[in-house]
């Protein structure tokens, strides 16, 4: 396992509107069976909240993005592909439509980057479109 500097900047799209987040934190990355997961904290002074980040990234190119804490989800996206995913805050749970339009990554055991594309929707609902990318560099 090794210490990293993790760089995260989202961008989502609701109605029209964009917001940008930008994130620069210390995280670990190991390497396991030929996915590579990275683990990172959301700074508190942030978002108000801690969360607790595990992006793993399978060598068949899906990416599953875990969040626990204040803020619970388990996220599956795979490019061409849509996945249910559980999405679930303080007020309650809900189940996310996730459909992967991107998945873009070239993570090797001393860091790299990754690129995620997708939309959210709830009953085909459409809610929003995302971009993720992802830098992580050894510390």
């Amino acid at each position: 396992m090794k210490k990293i500097l993790v760089k995260v900047k989202g961008t989502q799209v609701i109605d029209g509107e964009s917001a940008v987040i930008e994130l620069t934190t210390e995280g670990t990355l190991r390497e396991f069976e030929g996915d590579y997961i990275i683990t990172y904290s959301d700074d508190p002074t942030e978002s108000g909240t801690q969360t607790k980040t595990q992006l793993t990234i399978q060598k068949n190119g899906t990416v599953i993005l875990d969040r626990r804490g204040d803020l619970n989800s388990r996220l599956i996206i795979t490019e061409g592909e849509r996945n249910n995913c559980l999405y679930a805050i303080p007020q309650g749970s809900m189940t996310l439509g996730i459909y992967g339009k991107q998945v873009k990554s070239n993570m090797s055991s001393c860091g790299g980057s990754l690129k995620m594309v997708y939309s959210i929707d709830m009953n085909l609902t459409p809610l929003s479109d995302n971009k993720v990318e992802i830098f992580v560099e050894e510390r």
